[in-house]
């Protein structure tokens, strides 16, 4: 029984010592940037897991008189964050918030906070939208990944192209199969989609987000003429010259591809042994900030945030 007893207090103090040796959990926010200075704050992580305290966007706001005077909880796991730091593709810079503003996003209103950053160049009406944005905000300062735009010419880009002609065709025939499609496979399957956009972020797996489309016109149709559109958007991971598909989804849509989601990346984090890629999705009349856990087999949205729309 003695020896039971010490043996357990032992162990008690063990992880008591190993507690007390853990790094404290590291709590901070991240916000979209706007080219006009303002900052939308869309995440917190505090230490273990993402979560989104930051009103929404409503048509009826009350907007605090000073930073001071934000409710506690719309911070989440942070005190007050009245210092940011900005990452643009330039070196990281120090922003200060002057006070609590609001602004359109496409047909609500978000609060905001109104920054002393400068852009390069000069800021659109707030009546554009989406709004520009020139990259992800973070307080207190974090370690931030720059992402990559892949140029379409280069030599990853035809790394790429087996992969997703294949990842595009499987996720292709997920929509036929629920839902039809005004164009026969066999007339659609030969061709490989064009790739629009592709951007890349760590070497080994290197991870890649690609947007790519196939246009379709039907037996008769001019040349110049369309039938519909099938907009793609998947996640791969290549490794030492293979490329594997992570995640592929396929929408067929009219051909002004009204309801597709284009991505604008903001930066990745690597937390806790995990790579997260925060991004931007937005449409003609919607905008949503995600934050993306990459997984070594899959991709996992673990915090999606409405932005703004004309339609919820």
């Amino acid at each position: 029984m003695v020896r039971g007893a010490i043996a357990g207090a032992l162990v008690a103090a063990l992880g008591a010592a190993v507690i007390a040796d853990s790094p404290p959990r590291v709590s901070f926010g991240v916000g979209v940037l706007r080219r006009d200075g303002l900052i939308v704050p869309f995440a917190a992580f505090d230490g273990r897991r993402w979560s989104s305290a930051w009103p929404a966007p409503s048509l009826e706001l009350t907007i605090p008189i000073d930073v001071r005077g934000i409710p506690s909880r719309w911070w989440g796991p942070t005190p007050v964050l009245d210092s940011w730091q900005a990452w643009t593709g330039a070196p990281p810079a120090t922003l200060r918030v002057r006070q609590p503003d609001w602004v359109n996003v496409h047909c609500v209103r978000q609060i905001a906070l109104r920054s002393d950053y400068v852009a390069p160049v000069p800021a659109p009406p707030r009546t554009v939208q989406p709004y520009p944005k020139d990259g992800l905000a973070v307080s207190p300062p974090q370690a931030v990944e720059r992402i990559a735009i892949v140029p379409l010419d280069s030599p990853e880009i035809r790394a790429l192209i087996p992969a997703v002609h294949d990842a595009f065709n499987t996720a292709e025939r997920q929509v036929e199969h629920q839902y039809g499609h005004p164009v026969a496979r066999r007339a659609r399957e030969g061709r490989a989609p064009d790739i629009e956009a592709v951007y890349a972020v760590g070497d080994r797996p290197r991870i890649y987000y690609v947007e790519a489309i196939r246009r379709y016109r039907l037996l008769g149709q001019a040349s110049d003429d369309c039938a519909a559109t099938a907009f793609g958007t998947g996640w791969f991971a290549g490794d030492g010259g293979q490329v594997r598909s992570l995640e592929t989804s396929v929408d067929v849509l009219p051909c002004n591809r009204r309801g597709a989601s284009f991505m604008l990346p903001l930066g990745a984090m690597r937390l806790a042994g995990k790579l997260y890629w925060l991004a931007q999705f937005a449409g003609f009349d919607h905008e949503r900030y995600v934050v993306v856990e990459i997984k070594p087999k899959t991709v996992e949205a673990v915090l999606s945030v409405w932005g703004g729309s004309c339609s919820r």
